[in-house]
């Protein structure tokens, strides 16, 4: 890790890995789980990156990451407006799979923690049909006190390699850095949404859709309710263009 800060891109004081999803996995993500590592990735939007800037407690858990990967169109946006330009955008679902089809080929042991406890058995599932040998050693629902060491000791006590947290931000960030420093190794993950796609509760945008870097407007039009989510999109790059931020 000692060369990371010679990859990164700061936007709002979040400092954004600079390599290619590719690249990512072979040159950190796949030597931590090989040695047993622990460390800590987020998969930043401009909604958690407007969050942060919100909330002083949220910045320094998203600055404690050893890995922020940009997820998220506007993040790219407004890299080139800086001059600044990131190689590409690093989707947490695209991330998610690619760490779990390593984990099947590789032996290494997941739990899933977080949606309601029909998802995530659902996601699990389709996980396993997916990635044929996939060592699932336990899941969890998400519904549960953050401060109860029950849930953490239950999840360190399967040994596990990925911990994938689907509580939402800003829990799921919480969740890790609360408890992380407890168990030996592992790479966790705030995973979001992303169980309800693995379960297909969630369909996500076709190809072309993601292409043209038109996820967010797919979803909005499948799911009207998120229209304040995007509203925080515009307000990110409102200040990223008119009031400069940094």
């Amino acid at each position: 890790m000692s060369d990371i800060n010679n990859n990164t891109v700061t936007i709002m004081d979040i400092a954004f890995l600079n390599m290619t999803k590719d690249a990512f996995m072979e040159q950190y993500l796949f030597p931590a789980l090989y040695r047993e590592e622990k460390c800590f990735v987020v998969t930043a939007n401009p909604e958690i990156v407007m969050k942060a800037r919100e909330d002083d407690a949220y910045k320094r858990m998203i600055q404690s990451a050893d890995y922020v990967v940009p997820d998220g169109v506007g993040i790219l946006i407004a890299a080139k407006y800086k001059k600044q330009p990131l190689k590409e955008r690093i989707a947490g679902y695209d991330l998610l799979m690619d760490l779990l089809a390593h984990a099947a080929v590789q032996g290494l042991r997941c739990f899933f923690l977080g949606a309601t406890d029909a998802i995530n058995e659902k996601a699990v599932q389709e996980a396993e049909r997916k990635f044929p040998g996939l060592n699932v050693v336990g899941r969890h629902h998400g519904f549960f006190d953050m401060d109860d060491p029950a849930i953490a000791e239950k999840v360190k006590q399967t040994s596990p390699d990925l911990i994938l947290v689907a509580l939402g931000m800003p829990k799921q960030e919480a969740w890790i850095v609360k408890y992380k420093d407890t168990f030996s190794k592992g790479v966790f993950m705030g995973v979001g949404g992303s169980l309800d796609g693995l379960a297909g509760e969630v369909k996500r945008a076709p190809d072309i859709w993601i292409k043209l870097n038109l996820e967010w407007l797919y979803r909005l039009l499948k799911q009207p309710f998120r229209w304040k989510r995007i509203l925080k999109v515009f307000e990110f790059m409102a200040r990223i263009i008119f009031k400069r931020d940094k």
